[in-house]
């Protein structure tokens, strides 16, 4: 059986639909790698001949996109969604199965939270609810009554895969090449781990993933590691929610890459505070971890309280001090605009990441994405200023409170990015971050980055 794996192009700016990152290319000046796809082109080439197409990492247009499915001849075609382009994803779907007849699965979390509604549309016979490879699987082999499944008369609920290390290794040989920006090398997005037992109101983690976490074994992460360097990809993003919620297991890991014939390679990972020590940092280091994002969200307690972040400033603090010890370049993940906060409560978010000065910030709206509680208390609340789903990215304010509005949150994003930014410190910092390889594509990429700032 012909299964085409695809992500769509996009009209006008290209988007990042990877998991909890749903967000225009722009906000962080390229995209990232979808591995999503790579981990269902891994599962189904085993059993069908599968091409894996995608458009935004190819730079390939609508029409050239259609004639290439058309070539191929697809019985199924499985499609990556979000939020901000699920209306364009759909037209695609409709052009495809227009065009070729192909049977249509989509999957993401706009697929997963609003099933329902996407199953109106003709050209969509299935949505996966949560994670997709054994679901897509099931619909190729024909058992479409199954959990993570959802068609016109049945919904088979949420699933979450129960055992990681039963899937196929990703099928990274298929993706076109990603770059990372602070190199110029080629980089790959990497998932060790799935679910969060925390509860961000602003995170549709829970919906997707569940609670409960999950992660692959350190030999099997070897495994992917090797594979990775075969194709001459040694920058690797760990893409967890928690990547160190199991501290033992990262040690462990940590143990083999430094065992193992990594020495050229570097990773980055994405973590929570309050699970990060200073065992980790100096292992993890020492295994070439080189950066490490945090979610600090807010430089207010109270405000951190509010969302159940489960998290304090002075902890964020101490991570970011522990990262600067052991060489670990770090990047702060702030939102403004949350619920409980004002102008004057992300003042101290915009003071707090002066003061302890990570490498990078980036400042995000909160955004009321279809399955998290955010959106139900947006609604409910009468807080959302639009119903166009292209509006709904981690770079627009689709969001206003009484004592807060849209306009005074867009205009305090402009503010924490001018102040953070235009700094000596924070300029040297930045610049000494960038290889000599990847100084051609500086200019380019500063002016993507004060462009996308001022609008």
């Amino acid at each position: 059986m012909k299964v085409l794996v695809l992500n769509p192009p996009t009209a006008n700016r290209k988007y990042t639909r990877e998991g909890r990152c749903q967000s225009e290319a722009d906000t962080w000046l390229v995209n990232f790698p979808p591995s999503t796809l790579a981990c269902i082109a891994g599962q189904v080439r085993v059993k069908h001949e599968t091409k894996l197409i995608d458009c935004i990492g190819s730079n390939i247009s609508f029409d050239s996109c259609i004639r290439m499915v058309q070539d191929f001849k697809p019985e199924y075609t499985v499609i990556n969604t979000s939020t901000p382009t699920i209306e364009n994803d759909i037209s695609i779907a409709e052009e495809i199965k227009k065009t070729t007849g192909s049977k249509i699965i989509i999957y993401g979390e706009h697929a997963t939270a609003n099933h329902e509604n996407v199953l109106k549309n003709d050209a969509i016979d299935y949505c996966i609810r949560g994670e997709p490879e054994t679901p897509i699987m099931h619909i190729l082999e024909g058992n479409v009554k199954n959990p993570g499944i959802a068609f016109n008369g049945f919904d088979g609920g949420i699933w979450q895969e129960p055992n990681l290390d039963y899937l196929d290794i990703p099928a990274y040989d298929l993706m076109p090449p990603y770059y990372y920006p602070l190199s110029g090398n080629q980089w790959m997005f990497v998932r060790s781990g799935r679910g969060c037992p925390f509860n961000c109101i602003y995170c549709i983690v829970p919906l997707m993933s569940g609670r409960k976490t999950r992660y692959h074994s350190p030999e099997y992460m070897i495994k992917q590691f090797e594979f990775l360097k075969k194709l001459n990809i040694k920058h690797w993003m760990l893409w967890d929610e928690l990547a160190t919620f199991d501290k033992q297991r990262m040690l462990n890991l940590c143990n083999l890459i430094k065992s193992g014939d990594f020495k050229d390679c570097i990773w980055f990972c994405t973590n929570r505070v309050d699970v990060f020590d200073e065992d980790l940092a100096k292992s993890m280091s020492e295994a070439g971890c080189r950066m490490m994002a945090f979610g600090l969200e807010s430089g207010s307690n109270e405000v951190l309280k509010h969302i159940g972040k489960r998290i304090t400033t002075d902890k964020s603090e101490e991570a970011i001090r522990l990262c600067k010890k052991y060489g670990i370049r770090t990047v702060a993940h702030f939102i403004l605009g949350l619920p409980g906060s004002n102008k004057e409560s992300d003042m101290e978010t915009l003071n707090f990441a002066k003061r302890i000065n990570p490498d990078f910030v980036q400042f995000y709206i909160a955004t009321p994405f279809p399955g998290s509680q955010l959106y139900t208390l947006a609604k409910e609340n009468n807080w959302l200023t639009t119903e166009d789903w292209a509006k709904v990215e981690q770079g627009d304010v689709t969001i206003s409170y009484p004592d807060y509005s849209a306009g005074q949150i867009h205009e305090m994003r402009r503010k924490a990015y001018k102040e953070f930014y235009f700094r000596p410190r924070t300029i040297i910092n930045g610049l000494t971050a960038i290889s000599p390889k990847a100084w051609l594509k500086f200019p380019t990429y500063a002016k993507t980055f004060l462009n996308w700032m001022k609008r």
